[in-house]
Parts: C-alpha cells; sequence; structure tokens
C-alpha cells in the first residue's frame, strides 16, 4: 500500500496540509468517527492530554494503526514522555510489519528524527532527518518535508553549522509557500527564528518573535511541541526590549500547563520562562530539576547561572550551574551552546581547560585541539567570515584570528582553503569510523 492510498485520516498526509480553521469544517460525525482528526484538532487547540487521549485509542478501522501508532509516539515526544513514547514504538514494531510501506518507513523515520533531538542528541536527530528526507521524497509524502526540516535547522544551529541550519530554515519558507505547514506554522516559524538569530543576531529575527508570540495559535502549537520555545521567546523578547511581549510568552505558556495538567515538560517549561522574567532563582532551580530534555535542563541552569551572577548573589554558584549547563550542552552535541557558556565562565575567571583531540587524516597527524579551536575550525572550515565565527562562539574577530593561527600550525595547513579542504576529509573519515 502507498502512503497517498490511506483514507484521509492519514495525519501525515492529507490532514496536516489542512489550515487549522478547516478543521472546525469537518462535520461531527466525520470526528466522531475518527478520533485522530480530532486528536489534531485537540492539539491545534493547545488541548495537549485529550489530544493524547485520542491518539492512544484511534479506535477506527479506517485508520492504519500503524501510522496511528507513530502519531500517538510523535505527541508523547514533543512533550518529552520519551519512555512512553519508547513503550509505544517498542509497541509498533513488536507487533506489526514496519519495513513493507515506504510511507509508513517515512513516517516512523521521522519519529525517530524528533525522538533523537528531543532526548539530546543533536546529531543522531540530524542523521535520522536526512535519512527520513530520502524516503519522503521517494514516496511523495511531502507533509512531512516541514517535520524534518525543524528538525534539521534545529540540530544545525546546536552545532555550530549555521549555513546548514539557515539552508533548512529557507527550505521552511519554501514549505509554508506550498501550503505544506498547517499542523506545525509555530515550530516552523521558530526553527527559522533560531537559524536566522545564530546568523545574524536578535535584531534580524524581531519580526519572527513579534509573530510569534502575538499570533496566539501560532504560541500554543509551538509550545505544545517545543516547550523549551517559552524561554527562549521570552529571552529574545526582552533582548529587543520589549516587556510586553515577554510577559505575554509567559502568560501563554502557564496557560497551556493549566489546560494540560500534569505534564512535566510543559509545568517545567512554565516556570522556566517565569523564572526568567522574574529573574527568580528558585523557579529556574525547579525548572532545571524538572525538565527531562537534556538541552532544555542545561538552558535552565545557564539562565540560573546568569540570574545569580547578575544578582550578585554568589560567584561560587553561579559558576556552578554554569559548569552544569556546559555539561548539559556537551551531552546534547550542542557546540554552540557550549561555547557561550564556555565564554561566560571565562568571564567569570574560570577556564574549560584543554580537551585532546587526537585526529589524523590519510596519515596525517592534524593535532590537538581546545574546545575553542576546534569550533573555530570547525566553522571556518563552512566558509565563515572571523566576525561571523565570533558571532557564533561569543568571542571577538581578533581572537578568533588568534585561535585560528593555532589551528593552521597544529594542522599543518597555510590557509582557510587548504584547512577547509583537510577538514572536510577529516571529519568525512571520522564519520566512517563511527
Amino acid at each position: 500500500m502507498g502512503v497517498m492510498r490511506y483514507s484521509r485520516c492519514q495525519l501525515h498526509t492529507q490532514l496536516p496540509q489542512t489550515p487549522p480553521e478547516d478543521l472546525t469544517a469537518i462535520s461531527a460525525d466525520d470526528q466522531r468517527d475518527n478520533p485522530l482528526t480530532r486528536s489534531l484538532s485537540a492539539w491545534l487547540a493547545g488541548e495537549v492530554r485529550r489530544a493524547i487521549e485520542l491518539a492512544a485509542t484511534p479506535g477506527d478501522d479506517e485508520n492504519d494503526p500503524r501510522l496511528a501508532k507513530i502519531w500517538h509516539a510523535r505527541l508523547l515526544t514533543r512533550v518529552r514522555e520519551l519512555p512512553e513514547a519508547t513503550r509505544v514504538l517498542d509497541e509498533l514494531t513488536t507487533s506489526y510489519d514496519v519495513t513493507d510501506d515506504a510511507g509508513v518507513s517515512a513516517a516512523l523515520t521521522t519519529c525517530r528524527a524528533e525522538f533523537a533531538l528531543a532526548a539530546g542528541d543533536a546529531g543522531s536527530a540530524f542523521a535520522e532527518a536526512n535519512v527520513g528526507l530520502g524516503l519522503v521524497e521517494g514516496v511523495g509524502a511531502y507533509a512531512l518535508l516541514p517535520d524534518l526540516h525543524v528538525v534539521l535547522a534545529l540540530s544545525a544551529v546546536r552545532q555550530s553549522t549555521t549555513s546548514t541550519g539557515l539552508r533548512f530554515a529557507r527550505n521552511l519558507g519554501d514549505d509554508a509557500l506550498l501550503g505544506r505547514t498547517a499542523h506545525m506554522r509555530g515550530q516552523c516559524v521558530w526553527a527559522a527564528a533560531q537559524a536566522f538569530e545564530a546568523n545574524g543576531g536578535p535584531a534580524c529575527v524581531s519580526h519572527l518573535v513579534e509573530r510569534l508570540i502575538s499570533d496566539d495559535q501560532l504560541t500554543q502549537e509551538l509550545l505544545a511541541s517545543q516547550p523549551a520555545a517559552a524561554a527562549w521567546l521570552v529571552r529574545l523578547a526582552r533582548s529587543i526590549g520589549d516587556e510586553r511581549l515577554a510577559f505575554k510568552c509567559v502568560v501563554r505558556a502557564e496557560s497551556l500547563t493549566v489546560k494540560s495538567w500534569g505534564l512535566r515538560s510543559l509545568h517545567a517549561a512554565a516556570l522556566h520562562a517565569k523564572g526568567l522574567f522574574e529573574r527568580n532563582p528558585d523557579r529556574l532551580r525547579a525548572a532545571c530539576e524538572l525538565y527531562s530534555d537534556g538541552w532544555a535542563s542545561a538552558s535552565a541552569a545557564e539562565d540560573l547561572a546568569q540570574t545569580w551572577s547578575s544578582l550578585h548573589l554568589g560567584q561560587d554558584r553561579a559558576v556552578e550551574q554554569f559548569k552544569r549547563a556546559a555539561a548539559g550542552y556537551k551531552r546534547a552535541g550542542a557546540t554552540r551552546d557550549l561555547a557561550r557558556v564556555a565564554s561566560k565562565l571565562r568571564e567569570l575567571g574560570v577556564r574549560s581547560g584543554r580537551v585532546r583531540r587526537p585526529m589524523r587524516s590519510d596519515g596525517h597527524r592534524t593535532g590537538s585541539l581546545t574546545d575553542t579551536e576546534f569550533a573555530v575550525a570547525n566553522l571556518v572550515s563552512q566558509g565563515l567570515t572571523n566576525v561571523q565565527v565570533g558571532r557564533q562562539l561569543y568571542i571577538s574577530a581578533h581572537t578568533v584570528a588568534f585561535h585560528l593561527k593555532k589551528v593552521f600550525r597544529k594542522m599543518e595547513v597555510s590557509s582557510r582553503v587548504e584547512l577547509a579542504r583537510t577538514w572536510v576529509s577529516l571529519t568525512s573519515d571520522q564519520r566512517t569510523a563511527g
């Protein structure tokens, strides 16, 4: 059975292309017979718990049970109920054949990519999503492309591959023009905003931040699917000097928690957003402990450290939380965030030390780089200027040039072009070895 032969209840093809306002036009009889239709409608309305309950009991022979379970697992993944999502996926692979249909394989790979990112493994998320692109193109399930492009953009930004993040952000724009993003417009705007902000700073995404927070439907869908987005939006709204928008985001996060009480990721996100807005260490510490998403927990730890430092409540405590954030970002493969925290630790007089990176390419010893040197080499190899690299790593262009000289010496290269060529060969070798 090809993916396009399923009924309207197949959420990964026809339904997600239906604009949210058109969902109300589905007749009451259709909705009563289609729990998955009602699950999507509830999700878009911010009724997170009800959406998950409906996905768990599809109860309609018209629905492919494999796709129903994948949808259920994806919703659980989005609210970071990862053990339960794992259980559902295990049931799927134990009870059904998921290899005989390319459409099911594409949907399952998309789910796995989202799961890897939610579990704090940016590298695996990027790899899974890349596989998903090939499957989606092969079967023509183009409604899945925005989901994959979101994962690819976010994981690329976290790994400091800015040019790649921008490419997938532009793909999200194409998805929107083609009407593929109706079921996840908030996520798409947020992922694009992260990529553009990483490249050009907060000012260049002020219009996107305002749109995200001002549009209740966008915010609702985003915060249900990406809980950590609440604090990010508060931070960006503050950076562009709009306290009103920051406060509105806090209110929206708290409202979503009330509507879906008991989901820890939503509760943690509301605590994080409010703690950040109020500069309240107790709320931030509680969010840090409550998050099951390792990257989000590291983000809350970073905000807690920044709050303690700015309020002069103890440098030792700030350093401890910055180190906790650094460890969390490192586990998540979030090199961009790790570089930012390392910069803040340096400002407090703490050095992260040298990390040995013995690397060889075609028998040629390329040297041992520190974390900062490794990040500089990686970004320069993507074609970024010293100014752009400095913006990514939160250091000056002069400091980038200083580190780049050491990279050249250790890797025994004499130009940016030669570095890029060697780096591509090196990373290709590492992927093959892995």
